[in-house]
């Protein structure tokens, strides 16, 4: 067999081994996160928003640690998708998946930064919107909001949603606190986009 052959058939049969650990490691992120249990449900009738915008969904991540995926039914991937929020929480309204409600109750924290899963931006340039699936759990749901004064809405309108028993949390590193800032992070990674 000539020798370029041979080393493409070993490439792709690398490339293709490649594949498969990626496919099962998502298949077990998968199933280790489903058992985090059932999200609430959107309630009947649909709440009417006080504020809709678009948005690029980014990644849920777990609580302040921007690096560990979360991969909860209806945010498993990016997106553009509509921001809904009213008095009764966020609806994640994601193409062609069941939209995910994220009741007020359940939010403890907004603020923005720079970094989360496959994506680095200027400082500011995510928000992170803070919130617990099940009681036991805290999540960081982040979004990338294109116009400077929907960012600002956004911000505001989910501050006020915040129970008072978790406003003013500060993110001390424990899984049981989070922000809630409007403030940037000032992290370093240069004022550019990566994919």
């Amino acid at each position: 067999m000539d020798g370029r052959i041979l080393a493409a058939v070993l490439v792709a049969l690398v490339l293709l081994g490649i594949l498969a650990l990626m496919a099962f490691a998502w298949r077990r992120r998968v199933a280790r996160d489903a058992q985090v249990g059932p999200l609430a449900e959107l309630p009947d009738p649909r709440p009417v928003p006080s504020l809709t915008v678009e948005v690029l969904y980014v990644a849920t991540s777990k609580h302040d640690q921007p690096l560990e995926r979360l991969a909860l039914q209806g945010l498993r991937y990016r997106s553009r998708v509509t921001l809904e929020l009213g008095t009764d929480g966020v609806v994640v309204d994601v193409p062609g998946e069941r939209p995910t409600f994220i009741p007020a109750t359940s939010i403890v924290g907004v603020d923005q930064t720079n970094l989360t899963i496959d994506r680095v931006v200027e400082p500011g340039g995510l928000i992170r919107l803070s919130w617990r699936p099940v009681p036991t759990v805290i999540a960081d749901s982040t979004f990338r909001v294109l116009e400077q004064a929907d960012r600002a809405r956004i911000i505001e309108t989910v501050t006020s949603l915040i129970p008072a028993t978790d406003a003013g949390l500060r993110p001390t590193g424990t899984p049981d606190t989070v922000a809630d800032t409007t403030s940037a992070d000032d992290s370093t990674p240069p004022p550019h986009e990566r994919a």
